[in-house]
């Protein structure tokens, strides 16, 4: 499988977990700091970055650190390993010539 194949699922994995959240936490009207029915739920799609303590400006909306801030880390990240396995390739090709 092609690298901009596999890039291009992970990013619409990501998306489509962002999708699920937003979706919850609408459904829900809210986070519920673990007294909702879908709290938990939102929780686990917005691991590893939701759990990391934010500043309380951005902390004060739900929206931001359990869905906003958890897609554009992990848009971020799956670009960053993206460029860094391309580099890699790059790099062993050129080395065998």
């Amino acid at each position: 499988m092609s690298l901009a194949r596999v890039t291009k699922i992970a990013l619409l994995a990501v998306t489509a977990v962002a999708a699920v959240s937003s979706s919850l936490l609408l459904k829900q009207g809210g986070f519920g700091g673990g007294q909702g029915d879908f709290d938990k739920a939102i929780s686990v799609l917005g691991l590893p970055w939701a759990s990391l303590p934010w500043p309380g400006f951005l902390a004060r909306h739900d929206f931001v650190w359990l869905i906003a801030l958890p897609f554009s880390l992990n848009v971020t990240t799956v670009l960053i390993v993206t460029g860094l396995v391309k580099a890699r390739r790059g790099a062993r090709s050129s080395s065998r010539q």
